[in-house]
């Protein structure tokens, strides 16, 4: 039977069908990701915002074709998860445009939503790349354009879309140097073609039982890190800052005494301002040593065990809770994974931290929610993800408050970033001085490769140790010392004055020192600082200024 139109509860089934056909495909969509650190989760993504589009979907009965259409992008716009999910999401939002007000769509409504989905995730992204998903949502539509003219059965028009769509999505390597390379489609291609089988399956009835789909839908829900945390872990009690007007020309001295009163030390010097931070015990010794170099300001001094179980009581209510306390003109949000990082954005005035980065991308309701549980008249948001930037970037579109999205694609451009900000300066001045920070410093990661594949000329294989600079892999290498070693030497120039090391879970303190203590020794000009950071995945995150 000839199906000619799409009501709501079709169209209903539809995104039922294509949310299990991509979740039963999302370990392929992972794989075809090309750079092989183990943060390739374009699958993953757009699984998770297709199930939150389901989510919401699903909801109501949705009789009209315009109403159901309008769940899915409400859904997928506040669970997009990626730069992938974030692009998934504009389609739908653009395919909801395009059945505005109509009960049921004809294949003629439907080939113009698609054109609508085609253009609206084109003007979402800033600079679109060509042989992405993006290429093959646009090829898809245009061929829909081309049965404008007379109705024919939905299957019909599906069959020739999937059609196109795959033979697009087969062609994404000739736009894409790194995909013919690797030998691989677009991932993001990928997840859109099981959308639409999803779609043809729906209209011809080969529909997956709802048990099986709720199984796919099933997440698994992690925990606080807070929760399992012991106080009695919390060595140095007293979390103290403050900045030191006016400085000597030696601040060695002080750095030295400061660094002997406890841990986690931040010692920055900025022409006649000395930014520190310690965790230590007594905090009164610390301040009485600055004065000693000059004028104090901005002193900050918080009991951590009482800050901890202020945290607990306040996780569950985050997003939710009314805002408390005294105003104050700005907030700030990071995204940060591991411990060690968290608290570094914490101590140096990050308001809510929340945990995500590789393989764990916050979805923009995630991101919202943060905003709307910090105080300040402007909220300035860290991303520290490439993979995470646009999902900011939506959220601060969707709240009525003035948001400040920094593109940092890494924590330390993160911290950088954060500590260049001035509170006496407006919103504007410091997200401009923000920004230049961000371009200020090097990143340098250290990981391991997910897969074997051939990336930029370089043979890689299964845990190769990778060393990947400003977003490229440098280095490859199977012994974790040398490489980083051997690729820090290469990076590393006569203007290179700070270094700090960040150490992940898997890595020793004594592993990292010793990296520390080769470096200072080839480098006399060179401080180099070593912090825990306690990330998963990434044995070293270097920052070089």
């Amino acid at each position: 039977m000839d199906i000619m139109y799409i009501d709501g509860a079709l169209l209903t089934r539809m995104f039922k069908q294509g949310t299990f056909e991509l979740n039963s495909n999302k370990g392929l969509v992972d794989s075809l990701n090309v750079f092989p650190v183990p943060d390739g989760d374009t699958g993953t993504n757009m699984s998770l915002t297709m199930n939150a589009a389901l989510a919401e979907i699903l909801k109501d009965e949705h009789a009209s074709a315009d109403k159901a259409a309008k769940a899915v992008s409400k859904g997928s716009l506040m669970g997009a998860r990626g730069n992938s999910g974030v692009i998934l999401s504009q389609i739908f939002r653009g395919f909801a445009k395009g059945c505005e007000g109509k009960e049921k769509l004809s294949s003629i409504d439907l080939a113009l939503a698609f054109k609508e989905a085609s253009d609206t995730a084109y003007k979402a992204v800033m600079k679109p790349v060509e042989g992405t998903i993006l290429t093959v949502i646009r090829k898809t539509a245009d061929k829909a354009m081309e049965y404008t003219e007379e109705e024919a059965p939905i299957h019909d028009l599906l069959k020739v879309l999937i059609k196109t769509a795959n033979d697009t999505l087969d062609k994404t390597p000739e736009y894409l140097k790194v995909l013919k390379q690797a030998g691989v489609v677009d991932a993001g291609g990928k997840g859109l073609v099981c959308i639409l089988d999803g779609f043809y399956n729906a209209v011809t009835g080969k529909e997956a039982a709802d048990h099986e789909l709720e199984a796919h839908m099933a997440a698994k829900s992690t925990g606080s890190a807070q929760a399992e945390f012991n106080t009695d872990d919390i060595k140095f009690s007293y979390c103290t800052e403050f900045i030191v007007r006016g400085g000597k020309p030696d601040n060695m001295p002080l750095k030295e005494k400061i660094e002997s009163l406890g841990d986690s030390m931040v010692f920055v010097e900025d022409d006649d301002l000395i930014k520190i931070h310690i965790h230590t015990n007594n905090p009164g010794v610390a301040l009485e040593s600055a004065l000693e170099f000059g004028e104090l300001l901005n002193i900050k001094i918080e009991n951590m065990k009482e800050q901890h179980s202020t945290i607990l009581q306040t996780e569950d209510t985050a997003g939710t809770a009314e805002q408390s306390g005294e105003p104050k003109p700005y907030g700030f949000i990071s995204v940060a994974m591991g411990g060690g990082i968290a608290e570094i954005f914490r101590d140096l005035g990050v308001d809510y931290v929340i945990e995500g980065g590789q393989t764990m991308n916050p979805s923009t309701e995630d991101i919202v929610k943060a905003i709307n549980s910090v105080q300040g008249d402007a909220v300035f948001i860290l991303p520290n993800n490439s993979n995470i930037i646009l999902a900011a970037q939506q959220a601060q579109r969707i709240v009525d408050r003035p948001v400040y999205v920094i593109p940092c694609k890494s924590i330390p451009q993160g911290i950088s970033s954060m500590l260049s900000f001035d509170p006496s300066a407006d919103a504007e001045d410091n997200y401009n001085e923000m920004m230049n920070a961000v371009s200020a410093v090097k990143t340098v990661q250290i990981t391991y490769s997910v897969r074997d594949t051939l990336f930029d000329d370089k043979e890689i294989k299964k845990d190769d140790i990778l060393v990947v600079s400003e977003g490229e892999i440098f280095a490859v290498g199977q012994d974790l010392h040398e490489v980083t070693l051997s690729s820090l030497d290469e990076i590393i120039d006569e203007d290179s004055e700070i270094m700090t090391i960040y150490y992940g879970e898997d890595v020793k303190k004594e592993q990292a020192e010793a990296l520390a203590e080769e470096l200072e020794e080839k480098y006399e000009d060179l401080e180099v600082e070593v912090y825990s950071g306690g990330q998963p995945l990434y044995y070293y995150i270097c920052s070089i200024e």
